[in-house]
């Protein structure tokens, strides 16, 4: 939270004038931080509940890109 804050803050000091409403600049910070946090719990949750479809996943190489 303290990193999303000082972004925040940082992109509203900075000379860049893009931010026509700061409230909403807010609101939107804090919401992509929320939905980050939420996705993640959500993935440990997910991983804790079916830890076969991890190692099922570890093997398959498929969708990566090297």
């Amino acid at each position: 939270m303290t990193k999303a804050l000082r972004r925040y803050f940082n992109t509203l000091r900075s000379n860049e004038k893009h931010i026509k409403n700061v409230e909403n600049y807010l609101y939107g910070t804090m919401q992509n931080l929320f939905g980050v946090w939420w996705n993640k719990q959500a993935a440990r949750e997910y991983v804790a509940k079916h830890p076969e479809e991890e190692k099922s996943a570890d093997n398959d190489n498929s969708g990566l890109y090297y």
